[in-house]
């Protein structure tokens, strides 16, 4: 047979044989990953019967977004500027999928899935350039991501968690390439959705082989104009550093053995090893290759082996916890899953020889087989999250809505779905969206129409109104009294602080309210 022409090898399409398993990779990963999030979002359907977030705090970030849309600035109340988003860039990028498509649920849960699927093809080429010749073994760590749990639950969850995972993951790419201003540049950019993505952003500038005062300059000026542009625009719209959101939920060195110990209970969950009696969120295995791989990546990679191991316990020294389905901390998981593949690796190399790929194989198929029970579960669990938020915080605010005109007052500690859809102007008692002050006190200025609180979170302000033996609420003056007349209680709570929530409503204090309030299960 002849020579194919030059025009016959400038026509063909098809890639290079030795590149074709790449692209079975890469699709094999976006299947796990789509699949993964069919599953959530089937259980969603099922479950919730009316599509929404499982967090009352990603409606907080819709709230924002759709006022910014709307040319009512960068507020949660319109008009009135503050600083309760902890993520600035994602309100940005939220408000301008709410002005092209009308609608924040669908938009936001199909670009955190976005999100997920690159940051998983991300790590599936990182582990590409860190073992080189290796051929398969790449793909493990690229299926691990797409098929981790967590993140399966939070890049449809409206938050700001899949972009920053996305950030986290671009830079250490270019961490691993050695290039250094770049993976310093997309870990700072990732402080705008995350502000505790300093500490990467430290070990970037500060932690890496052959540093020298000179090769510093570059990735540390990247670094400081964006935190210093972060910092300015917190200190504009909030007149703090950081966002109001922060300050509340945290609190430096408070109780730190007991946060450390709760964060290392947390850290110990997402890797299957605090709790005998259920199935952690990964295998155990992983965390044992990470101890290898952490080794092995020592000298080359230390900032993503420090971030793999110290993030967690530097996160607890401010007080705060995990959050609902380890959401403050997942972020650490694809360089862990990375640097344990690392040290899968190398340890069937070691031990089996001619035998590593099966070995690799055997392991990976028990990662990927708990994952994916595990997935089973968590898609269930995330399907009743959301109907948790629909069925009490939604439903309350849709009430509230009801019941007010448009402009009225109400004051409430979970503040995201009804800021919303109440059409109301929303006082956080907690202070997330509005001023710090005190439960009575807040009472007194805004004099809100109704109130819908957990009434045990406000407790030393509680009364008994001996009419009705019912909880009662004083402003601090005492002219006013907030009466209950509903209640809302979740027959499954999975993710709601408190199973019921009451509604209460303002009258002068000598009225009386009802004697038996009436309950509605959801």
């Amino acid at each position: 047979m002849g020579r194919p022409s030059p025009a016959g090898r400038h026509l063909s399409t098809s890639p290079p044989r030795s590149n074709r398993y790449v692209l079975w990779h890469v699709a094999a990963i976006l299947s796990a990953a789509l699949a993964g999030a069919a599953w959530f979002l089937a259980a969603e359907h099922e479950i919730a019967g009316q599509w929404g977030f499982p967090l009352d705090d990603s409606w907080i970030y819709a709230t924002f977004a759709r006022n910014l849309a709307r040319g009512q600035g960068y507020a949660f109340n319109p008009g009135e500027t503050i600083g309760g988003a902890t993520g600035p860039l994602y309100v940005g990028i939220l408000a301008l999928l709410f002005l092209l498509f009308r609608d924040v649920v669908w938009p936001a849960k199909i670009a955190g899935l976005l999100c997920l699927c690159a940051s998983s093809l991300l790590v599936y080429q990182t582990a590409r350039r860190i073992l080189p010749g290796r051929r398969d073994v790449p793909l493990l760590a690229g299926l691990l991501v797409a098929l981790s749990p967590p993140l399966l639950w939070g890049s449809l969850t409206g938050l700001e968690l899949p972009f920053y995972l996305l950030f986290v993951c671009l830079g250490t790419y270019m961490y691993v390439c050695e290039k250094w201003t770049l993976a310093v540049l997309f870990w700072a950019i990732g402080v705008w959705f995350r502000p505790d993505g300093l500490f990467l952003v430290l070990l970037g500038v500060f932690l890496r082989p052959g540093i020298s005062a000179r090769n510093t300059v570059a990735p540390l000026m990247t670094a400081g104009f964006l935190i210093a542009a972060y910092f300015g625009f917190n200190l504009l719209v909030g007149r703090h550093l950081l966002p109001s959101s922060v300050g509340v939920k945290t609190h430096l060195w408070q109780n730190l053995s007991g946060t450390e110990l709760a964060m290392l209970k947390q850290w110990a969950d997402l890797w299957g090893i605090s709790d005998p009696s259920r199935v952690g969120l990964h295998a155990p295995l992983i965390l044992a290759g990470l101890g290898v791989g952490a080794f092995a990546c020592l000298r080359r990679l230390p900032a993503l082996v420090a971030y793999a191991v110290l993030l967690p316990f530097v996160f607890a020294l401010f007080g705060a916890s995990g959050g609902q389905f380890d959401r403050y901390i997942v972020y650490i998981v694809p360089v862990t899953i990375l640097l344990a593949v690392v040290g899968f690796d190398h340890l069937a190399r070691r031990a089996l020889r001619t035998r590593a790929l099966a070995g690799m194989i055997a392991l990976g198929v028990l990662c990927l087989g708990w994952q994916a029970y595990v997935v089973r579960k968590a898609g269930i669990g995330y399907g009743w999250n959301v109907q948790n938020i629909n069925g009490m915080q939604r439903y309350v605010a849709d009430l509230t809505r009801r019941a007010t005109s448009p402009g009225d007052t109400v004051a409430v500690n979970d503040v995201g779905a009804m800021g919303f859809f109440s059409d109301c102007y929303v006082v956080d008692l907690v202070g997330l969206v509005s001023p710090r002050r005190s439960f009575p006190e807040a009472l007194k200025i805004y004099r809100p129409k109704c109130m819908a609180i957990f009434p045990d979170w406000f407790e030393p302000f509680a009364a008994i109104d001996w009419k009705t033996d019912q909880v009662v609420f004083y402003d601090a003056d005492s002219t006013l009294k907030y009466s209950p007349f509903l209640g809302v209680r979740l027959r499954r709570n999975t993710i709601s602080s408190r199973n019921t929530m009451y509604l209460y409503e303002r009258m002068e204090r000598e009225k009386t309210g009802i004697h038996r309030v009436p309950l509605v299960i959801h």
